[in-house]
C-alpha cells in the first residue's frame, strides 16, 4: 500500500506457509509498533521471525558480495509467495545465550570500554618510585599520538625524581586482554580440584561407572586398562585394596598393551593404550576442551574461589594505583549504575580547568552509553557483575539498551518476547524504549502475551485460534481499540477486562505444614538476611521486580542446597540454614535448551530414551546382542 505522494506504508505478506501456518495474508505497518499476540504455539514467532526477519535479514545480506556472505550466518529462504516492501531487519530473540563467565554487564553494555578509556586519559597515576602524578593535558595527548603507549612519544616523565614510564593506555586496563590478572587470567577466580568428585558411587563397579572422571569424552575404556593392571572392575569400588584404588586415582600415565572385547565376543589389540588415572582424566580434559559445554562438563570436577591475588576485580593489582576522582577502576565497577554520575561529579571538581573540556566529551559518551539502560530499570547493576548471574529479561534488556544507542533508522525491529522475566512495572520503561525505536524512524514487530504490551502497540495482529494444527490463522487485527470489540479475538476480553481468569482453588493435605522447608540465605549478591518459610504441599510464588533476586534466591541457592544435602555435600557458602524433608528437586529455568541438526522432541526429553530401552530389551534384541546404543540415530 502507498500514501498519495507515493511513499510505502506497509509491509505486504502472501501466502505464508511457515511451520503451521496456513497460507496466511497480512499486512504489517511501517514506522508503527506492531504486536503480534495468539496462544502459544499459535504461530506468532513463525511469522516474526520464519517470514518477516528472515526475509528481511536475508534479502539485505544478498545485495552483499558473494565473498562476504559466505562469512556470514543466513536464513534460508522463506516458504512465502510474496512479501514485498520489507526493510532490513534486526532480531532480539526470545531467550539470549548465556554468556561466558569472562562477561561483565560493564563489557556487554560496552560500559567498561568507555571506562577505561577515562582511566587512560583522566587518571592520577604513580611513578615506579612511588610519587603520585596529577592528571594532565600532556599524559591524556601522549595517548592520543601515533602508537600511544607504545611510542616513544608515550612516555611521562615523573616532575618529582625524573624516572621515565611508559603512560597506561585503554588497553592496558582490559581483563580480557593486557590488564588480566596473572594469577586468574581476567575471570576473577581459581578453580582447585574437588576430590571428593572424582568418585560418583563407591558402590558401584568400575565397570558401572563408579570413577565420574572416566565418564569424560574419550576415557571410557579405563576400566579395561585398569583391568590389564590387576584391578578388579565387576566389585563395588569401596570392596577394592588400597592398591588397587591407588592405581585406579594415581597409576602412572604411561602406554599398555591391552585386549578390547565387543559386545559380539570379538577381541582387538593395542600395544600402546595410553592410561589416565582418575586425577589425570581431569587435567588431561582441561588442556583440550573447546567448547562451552565440554568446559562446564570438566568444571563439575572443580570447587572455585575468589582469586587470593586479584581479590576478584579480574584485574592486575598493578593498575589499582591509577585513581580518576579518587576511586580506582575496580571500585567505579562496583559502582551500581545509577551512582555512576556521582563519580562523574567527583572527577570534574579533582580535575584542573584545562582537563574539564576533555572530561565534558568522555562523560558524555559515558552518559550515552548509560541512559538507556537505566530507562530500562537497571540501575542497580554493577559493572563488574558476571553476565552468566543476570537473569533473562536482564540480558534482554542490555541489548536493546545497545540496539537503542546506535540509533538507526529505516530498520525493522523484530523482538520475540521481551517481557519474558520482567515484573510489571519494569514494562513501563520497556514502552519507552519501542517507542524511541519508532521515533528514530523504524519499525517494530513485538511478538508477545503481555498486555499491557500488546495496548500500547499502534496495531495488533492475533494469530490462532489454537496451537499446532489448530493455529497458524489471523483472527483478528486493528488497533488495541478495535480488538477488544471484535468476537474473534482472544486477547480482547483480557484487554477489556471481561475476561474470567478465577480458577478453582486446589485444596492442600493436612500435613502441609509438616513439609515446609526453611531457608537461610546470607551475602549473596544483591540478597541479606534471607530467612524464609516455604509451604508443603502448596503453590509458592516468588515475584519481584527483575533483578530483585529471585533467581539468586530460588534456582541459585535453595535449588543447590536441597541437591547439595540429597548427595551428602557441602551446603553453597551462602546458605546459613536449611531444614527441609524434601527428597528431589526439579528445576525447569530459563535457559534455552541446546539445538543441533540432530534435536527433537524425543532428545529433549527422556521419550527417547526409554524407547531405546524398550527395544534393547525385546528377546530379538538380546539374541542379536543389540544394546540401548544400537537403537541411537
Amino acid at each position: 500500500m502507498k500514501t498519495a505522494n507515493n511513499k510505502v506504508t506497509q509491509i505486504e505478506v502472501r501466502g505464508g506457509n511457515v511451520h503451521n501456518l496456513k497460507n496466511i495474508d497480512v499486512n504489517i505497518p511501517l514506522n508503527k509498533f506492531v504486536a503480534i499476540s495468539g496462544p502459544s504455539g499459535s504461530g506468532k514467532s513463525s511469522l516474526a521471525m520464519g517470514i518477516l526477519y528472515a526475509e528481511g535479514s536475508r534479502r539485505y545480506l544478498e545485495a552483499l558480495s558473494t565473498y562476504t556472505r559466505r562469512r556470514i550466518s543466513q536464513s534460508k529462504q522463506s516458504d512465502v509467495k510474496e512479501i514485498r516492501h520489507i526493510p532490513s531487519a534486526i532480531a532480539l530473540r526470545q531467550r539470549p545465550n548465556v554468556p561466558s563467565e569472562r562477561s561483565t554487564v560493564g563489557s556487554m553494555s560496552e560500559i567498561f570500554n568507555v571506562v577505561r578509556l577515562i582511566f587512560s586519559r583522566l587518571g592520577s597515576t604513580i611513578c615506579p618510585n612511588g610519587h603520585r602524578i596529577q592528571p594532565s593535558l600532556k599524559i591524556a595527548q601522549a595517548m592520543d599520538l601515533p602508537g600511544g603507549a607504545d611510542s616513544k612519544m608515550g612516555i611521562i616523565k615523573c616532575p618529582t625524581c625524573g624516572v621515565e614510564f611508559m603512560a597506561k593506555s585503554a588497553e592496558d586496563f582490559a581483563f580480557n586482554s593486557g590488564g588480566a590478572c596473572k594469577r586468574c587470567h581476567g575471570t576473577g577466580k581459581v578453580r582447585q580440584l574437588d576430590e571428593n568428585q572424582l568418585i560418583g558411587d563407591e558402590n558401584q563397579t568400575l565397570a558401572e561407572g563408579a570413577v565420574a572422571s572416566w565418564h569424560l569424552p574419550g576415557r571410557n575404556f579405563m576400566p579395561t586398562v585398569a583391568e590389564t593392571l590387576g584391578v578388579r572392575i565387576n566389585i563395588p569400588y569401596k570392596d577394592l585394596t588400597d592398591h588397587e584404588k591407588d592405581i585406579v586415582l594415581h597409576g602412572a600415565k604411561k602406554q599398555y598393551p591391552v585386549d578390547f572385547r565387543t559386545s559380539t565376543g570379538r577381541v582387538f589389540h593395542t600395544d600402546k593404550t595410553l592410561y589416565e588415572n582418575a586425577y589425570e582424566a581431569v587435567y588431561d580434559s582441561l588442556k583440550s576442551v573447546k567448547s562451552e559445554r565440554a568446559i562446564k562438563k570438566v568444571n563439575q570436577f572443580f570447587h572455585f574461589s575468589v582469586c587470593p591475588v586479584c581479590h576478584g576485580t579480574r584485574l592486575n593489582p598493578d593498575l589499582l594505583s591509577q585513581l580518576v576522582g579518587g576511586a580506582n577502576i575496580a571500585q567505579v565497577a562496583d559502582l551500581s549504575l545509577s551512582k555512576l554520575r556521582d563519580w562523574e561529579n567527583q572527577t570534574k571538581e579533582l580535575l584542573p580547568s584545562e582537563m574539564q573540556a576533555m572530561a565534558n566529551v568522555l562523560f558524555q559518551n559515558l552518559t550515552e552509553t548509560l541512559h538507556p539502560l537505566l530507562e530500562l530499570g537497571l540501575d542497580y547493576l554493577t559493572l563488574s557483575r558476571s553476565g552468566n548471574t543476570l537473569s533473562t529479561g536482564e540480558l534482554q534488556r542490555i541489548q536493546l539498551a545497545k540496539t537503542l544507542r546506535t540509533q538507526t533508522t529505516g530498520v525493522l525491529y523484530v523482538l520475540d518476547e521481551p517481557s519474558i522475566g520482567l515484573h510489571p512495572d519494569n514494562i513501563r520503561g520497556l514502552i519507552r524504549v519501542f517507542k524511541a525505536l519508532i521515533a528514530q524512524g523504524n519499525s517494530l514487530v513485538v511478538v508477545d502475551h503481555e498486555v499491557d504490551i500488546i495496548e500500547a502497540a499502534d496495531w495488533v495482529i492475533e494469530v490462532g485460534p489454537g496451537s499446532g494444527d489448530a493455529g497458524g490463522e489471523i483472527i483478528a487485527e486493528g488497533t488495541p481499540e478495535d480488538l477488544r470489540h471484535q468476537a474473534s479475538s482472544l486477547i480482547g476480553p483480557f484487554m477489556s477486562g471481561t475476561a474470567n481468569i478465577m480458577h478453582e482453588k486446589v485444596s492442600t493435605s493436612k500435613n502441609g505444614k509438616l513439609l515446609t522447608t526453611q531457608v537461610k540465605v546470607d551475602h549473596y549478591f544483591n540478597l541479606h538476611d534471607i530467612d524464609v518459610k516455604i509451604p508443603g504441599n502448596e503453590i509458592t510464588a516468588v515475584t519481584g521486580f527483575s533483578g530483585a533476586g529471585k533467581t539468586s534466591f530460588i534456582i541459585n541457592s535453595l535449588v543447590p542446597a536441597i541437591m547439595a544435602k540429597q548427595q551428602g555435600r557441602q551446603l553453597p557458602k551462602q546458605i546459613q540454614f536449611l531444614k527441609t524433608k524434601l527428597s528431589n528437586v526439579v528445576t525447569v529455568d530459563s535457559k534455552p535448551i541446546g539445538k543441533n541438526s540432530r534435536s527433537s522432541l524425543s532428545t529433549y526429553t527422556s521419550i527417547m530414551d526409554n524407547l531405546r530401552r524398550l527395544f534393547a530389551d525385546l528377546p530379538e534384541s538380546k539374541k542379536k546382542h543389540y544394546g540401548v546404543a544400537y537403537f541411537s540415530y
